[in-house]
């Protein structure tokens, strides 16, 4: 990745805004809840200018058809979505082809996130990538500064402007993916994490709901209540480990708890200061609750397979994590609590995504098609919400029926609600790397908290030549 200049920003995200009075309604609920909670305040979000009020214009792909509807075009799709989410995917690109004939798309889904964003990164230049790439958010500064970020197309998405299509999301929830007033790419998913609890093991090792964790150190401290071993030693529950299945989830949980602590990966200048006594605090947590990482069917594309499989008694997630389980283990559907998530101070709580974009580099009826696409595939978030516990922040999700019927919703929209977004910086990937690298060596080598960030400090300059 090329140098540049840090670009980190911070985005405070209320998915219950006021829009039209600029008013923020008060969050929804903090209480752990095993029911369906719908927040009633999110009904007061609207449209700054009223051009759309809810859903996009394209409930059925003939509601919203492509601006060529006879030429034919090809546009090729990179997934990393996770199954659930793919079969969604793929149902919808069979209805949009059925309907529009002249359109061909070529899936690929189930990549691996890193190693498809080096393809991209790679092949997108000559024009020879995708055409429409699944990207996470943090990678948005560096696929500017590449020129590999074309702008949406009103025409195609039947808007008007950039602004009619900024408008039809909840206030502030796409903002990191409009650049220089152009949006660049729209969401999958766009949320945070809260605690997931099976309610039945937590039970059974006598504790209560007053004795969910509010904190990680409180997390530490019921470790050894929900641990079990057989009558050969062998570990079979964990009362809780964080989640080792690809870098995101190391630079993700990592951010949540600096921000948490009110610490800074970067000073003004922009050299790293991530080995704070900030960070150095929050990979003491992260030790605090370290059990035995081998023990662990997690995989990249089924992040939650200990918690599905009751292992572990704690875990974390979004509606997403939630919804993935239940369909690993049908038998936990009802049986799961969604509290907070706990926190390592009292600073805000983590916001990512993983949106969609389209590249600079197709050709315009190519952009123009992938748009159109988009626009149909984010046109029914309920579809998504049912199917994948996907959060799309469109205006209205929330009061759509799998939303309103959704366990632990309002405990979700808690934690998002002013939240900060991921640090964003054209050396994202290296970062990243760097952090991980840190907490393997904690993880793995016992390593002292304060001298494996000082390595990976080292480690980050070195790597973008600093």
């Amino acid at each position: 990745m090329r140098r540049r200049a840090l670009l980190t920003s911070s985005l405070s995200v209320a998915f219950i805004i006021g829009a039209c009075s600029g008013s923020t309604t008060p969050p929804a609920s903090s209480a752990p809840t095993t029911q369906a909670s719908p927040s009633a305040a999110a009904s007061a979000a609207a449209s700054p200018s009223g051009a759309a009020t809810g859903p996009l214009m394209a409930a059925k792909p003939e509601d919203c058809p492509p601006v060529d509807t006879t030429s034919p075009v090809t546009v090729t799709m990179w997934s990393n979505t996770e199954a659930p989410g793919q079969a969604v995917e793929e149902a919808m690109i069979a209805e949009y082809k059925a309907a529009n004939p002249n359109v061909t798309i070529t899936y690929t889904g189930g990549m691996d996130l890193f190693d498809s964003f080096d393809r991209f990164q790679a092949a997108a230049p000559s024009g020879s990538g995708p055409t429409i790439y699944g990207a996470y958010m943090p990678w948005i500064p560096i696929l500017k500064e590449n020129n590999l970020l074309a702008s949406a197309v009103p025409a195609a998405m039947c808007a008007t402007s950039q602004q009619q299509i900024v408008d039809r999301y909840v206030q502030g929830t796409i903002d990191s993916y409009v650049v220089d007033g152009n949006v660049v790419a729209l969401p999958v998913q766009q949320n945070g994490w809260s605690l997931l609890i099976n309610k039945r093991l937590f039970e059974a090792a006598g504790l209560t709901d007053a004795d969910i964790p509010k904190t990680w150190d409180a997390v530490a401290a019921l470790q050894d209540k929900l641990k079990k071993t057989d009558a050969n030693g062998r570990l079979t529950q964990k009362g809780f480990e964080f989640r080792y299945t690809g870098p995101q989830w190391y630079g993700n949980t990592f951010a949540g708890m600096m921000w948490n602590l009110g610490g800074e990966f970067f000073d003004a200048s922009g050299q790293p200061i991530f080995n704070s006594d900030k960070g150095v605090e929050a990979l003491r947590q992260w030790k605090a609750n370290i059990v035995d990482v081998t023990v662990t069917k997690n995989v990249q594309n089924s992040p939650y397979q200990d918690f599905a499989n009751e292992q572990d008694v704690l875990s974390f997630g979004g509606p997403n994590a939630l919804s993935f389980v239940e369909q690993l283990n049908p038998a936990l559907k009802g049986n799961i609590t969604v509290a907070p998530l706990p926190k390592a101070g009292p600073g805000p709580n983590l916001l990512y995504g993983f949106p969609y974009i389209v590249s600079a580099k197709a050709t315009e009826a190519e952009q123009a098609a992938a748009w159109n696409f988009l626009n149909y595939m984010f046109s029914d978030p309920n579809r998504w919400f049912k199917n994948t516990g996907l959060l799309q922040p469109i205006i209205g999700w929330y009061e759509q029926p799998a939303a309103e019927s959704f366990v632990g919703l309002d405990v979700f929209i808690s934690d998002i609600t002013g939240a900060r977004a991921l640090p964003q910086t054209t050396h994202y990937g290296q970062l990243q790397t760097a952090i991980k690298n840190a907490i393997d060596r904690l993880v793995l080598e016992k390593a002292d908290p304060k001298a494996t960030l000082d390595q990976a400090v080292q480690e980050y300059n070195t790597t973008i030549a600093q």
